[in-house]
């Protein structure tokens, strides 16, 4: 597995710079317009990737923003697409994918991205050494456990046609999500797919030494498609706009922080989930920060800002795994509400 350094590579006064910055632009944004209460529902259960999200109600950022934010946790992207979609929240932090296959079946009630976090998508294989697959094309005739509706299973056709595999040589055994680490564990799979952080922390747990745990992630491997969003209705953000711009500048604050602070990230998971781990969960964040947020292209460019032809390679790609129409890119993110630019990059000054 690759070192984890990307994090760590940005100095912690920047970062910190960068934080004051973006509080800073939430409170011109939300001060443009009169702030109200928003309901944000999140991906998954609070654990260290989702602490970020928490830092904005303990520094203060919402507070600041004028913003009444409601957080809670989510049981899956699909999940909260659904939930948004239906009003039972007004944001929410969600797979793009999910969203994008979402908008192609419901057509009457679609939803668009506003805030790129997962500037690369958590999706990944998840393998043993002792099992010599170094790389995807290993996979051939092999045997991977992974539930139905998992992502990366779902998506896994991108993946084999960036290495050129067929992916009907691969052999998929369903398993319930709570039981997906330990067949690896137990070697009654040569893999399993799966969220990266996530997978790779419960292939541990399970009790596979770290140093024989190999992790393909997706956009290592040629792959390179979007992951987590903000998503919301076009109408929310329509009637909504400064509170939405001042929600991702504190967001992004958040992110900032964890990344230069991250034990006051912990904390604030704490003070929601008295049973955090905070070794595990320090490590499980740290993972979602190096791997997913702060790639070399976000560094360079900024949080939230999308690269157009790899968006529009990513529609392709993801269109046809899912057999879907390729949705026009204009409907599926917009940079519209995005503090400005110089606040987004975790160099900022």
């Amino acid at each position: 597995m690759k070192s984890r350094a990307i994090a760590h590579s940005v100095p912690a006064a920047a970062l910190r710079a960068a934080a004051g910055a973006l509080l800073l632009a939430a409170s011109a944004a939300a001060h443009a317009q009169a702030p109200g209460k928003v309901r944000f529902v999140l991906d998954w259960a609070l654990q260290g990737p989702q602490a970020p999200f928490l830092l904005p109600h303990d520094n203060g950022c919402y507070r600041k923003a004028g913003l009444d934010v409601v957080t809670d946790r989510g049981f899956g992207s699909g999940d909260t697409v659904t939930k948004v979609a239906s009003g039972g929240y007004d944001v929410g932090f969600a797979d793009i994918n999910a969203m994008i296959e979402y908008n192609a079946r419901h057509p009457e009630s679609k939803l668009i991205s506003f805030f790129m976090i997962y500037d690369g998508a958590a999706l990944s294989i998840i393998t043993r050494k002792d099992t010599g697959i170094t790389k995807p094309a290993d996979l051939a005739g092999k045997t991977v456990a992974a539930p139905p509706g998992d992502a990366s299973r779902r998506l896994f056709p991108v993946l084999a046609k960036a290495n050129g595999l067929d992916p009907a040589k691969v052999n998929w055994i369903n398993v319930s999500p709570e039981l997906r680490e330990s067949m690896l564990a137990r070697k009654n799979a040569d893999a399993i797919s799966g969220a990266s952080f996530t997978g790779y922390m419960g292939v541990r747990a399970a009790g596979v030494p770290a140093d024989q745990v190999v992790v393909m992630r997706y956009p290592e491997y040629g792959a390179s498609l979007y992951g987590s969003a903000l998503v919301a209705t076009p109408a929310f953000l329509s009637a909504h706009a400064g509170q939405a711009a001042a929600l991702v500048g504190c967001v992004a604050q958040g992110f900032f922080q964890s990344a230069s602070d991250p034990q006051s990230a912990i904390d604030a998971l704490l003070k929601r989930e008295k049973l955090t781990d905070r070794k595990v969960e320090t490590e499980r964040m740290q993972l979602s920060l190096d791997w997913s947020v702060l790639t070399p292209w976000v560094r360079q460019h900024g949080m939230g800002v999308i690269d157009p032809q790899r968006l529009e390679k990513s529609l392709r790609d993801v269109a046809a795994a899912l057999d879907i129409p390729v949705p026009p890119a204009a409907e599926v993110y917009t940079e519209r509400y995005l503090p400005a630019r110089a606040t987004l990059m975790p160099g900022a000054k």
